[in-house]
């Protein structure tokens, strides 16, 4: 289960003002139409319910992206090809998503990363809104994303884990950003 809590954007555009006889002008910045993103924060916070309940970690991923055209985000009503979540033979279509996860753990600091296999074909792959209004003239955005991700205490992730996370996006015309990693966090105990 994927879910974006929280969704910052800032979209770049030109400006202008006079004062006097002064005239001072903005330049949009000129960002490619390939998004761009970076590495901001991974934060993990450990919700208890009692009762006997397994504890959930709540990992907060942030990245800051930049976009020449701003054609960043679907719709949920988006399933129409290029968006569709199948493919003819009824194989997941990763461009049915957005924004691309895969998570790696390591149970002990003397290993390498290994990636955490789901047992579904989109893992952590999930998709994030227009960052846009369809009435508004495209142009180059600037922002944050940060999306939010549940884990219940053992699965995937026992105490003790080492985790960490690969992210890139993709823009309405399908092209991909760079990929990043993320810091690493260790699993606490319950």
């Amino acid at each position: 289960m994927t879910m974006f809590r929280t969704l910052k954007i800032g979209a770049a555009a030109a400006a202008a003002g006079t004062a006097g006889l002064l005239t001072s002008c903005l330049q949009a910045p000129d960002y490619p139409t390939t998004p761009h993103i970076d590495f901001k924060e991974v934060q993990a916070k450990r919700y208890t319910f009692g009762g006997g309940q397994t504890p959930v970690d709540t990992v907060r991923i942030t990245i800051d992206f930049t976009d020449g055209d701003g054609d960043l985000g679907l719709s949920p009503d988006e399933k129409q090809a290029p968006y569709n979540p199948a493919d003819a033979n009824g194989n997941y279509n990763r461009t049915t998503d957005n924004y691309f996860i895969t998570a790696y753990k390591r149970s002990n600091a003397n290993l390498p990363f290994e990636p955490v296999v789901t047992g579904s074909a989109q893992g952590y792959n999930s998709r994030f809104p227009k960052l846009f209004s369809t009435d508004a003239k495209p142009g180059p955005l600037k922002g944050s994303l940060t999306l939010t991700l549940p884990f219940f205490l053992g699965s995937p992730f026992r105490p003790g884990d080492e985790v960490r996370f690969d992210v890139s996006i993709m823009d309405r015309a399908l092209n991909e950003s760079n990929k990043i990693t993320t810091s690493s966090y260790v699993v606490q105990k319950p």
